[in-house]
């Protein structure tokens, strides 16, 4: 959508260039995971924020699509046994938000489309997992399918691409 074009009724016209900023404002046990709720900020205005809930286990597809492209952060470790405690929750809701800041703090990541689906699903709401690696196999892929050269996707990904984060 241009600038000048106005948005569907019932949508905002949304400016992408504004920074988000995300703090897990808490977190809720349920039977067998917990829910962290993470109040999402576009802006200094709080009329512009909303909640979004995640599990640890999205929080890992976002690391995963984040390492796939050679970005490695430091996220809390899986824990099996235990993962329900309190004082464990609490220590790895610290974690959370430290990985949370080193995201939205960063210019690049803080823009990419894949941490702008997980914190703004309602204005990015497509299969973003899915769209990178269309994405990215007709970059790296489709060129060289016309040299005849054949490289599956798992040997492109293995190797990683460091992005500074300073």
């Amino acid at each position: 959508m241009s600038f000048t074009e106005k948005p569907p009724p019932g949508r905002l016209l949304l400016d992408d260039t504004v920074p988000l900023t995300a703090v897990i404002e808490a977190s809720q046990n349920l039977q067998s995971h917990t829910e962290y709720i993470i109040r999402v900020q576009r802006g200094v205005s709080s009329e512009n924020s909303w909640q979004v809930i995640r599990r640890y286990s999205d929080f890992d597809i976002l690391n995963s699509s984040l390492m796939v492209c050679g970005i490695s952060l430091p996220l809390p470790p899986k824990k099996l046994i235990g993962n329900m405690d309190r004082e464990f929750i609490a220590e790895r809701q610290r974690g959370l938000q430290a990985y949370l800041d080193s995201i939205t703090q960063h210019p690049l990541l803080s823009n990419s489309l894949t941490v702008k689906k997980f914190l703004d699903p309602n204005n990015y709401s497509a299969n973003y997992t899915g769209l990178f690696f269309t994405f990215t196999r007709r970059i790296l892929i489709g060129p060289l399918t016309s040299l005849r050269v054949n490289i599956p996707p798992s040997h492109l990904f293995a190797l990683p691409l460091p992005l500074p984060l300073a």
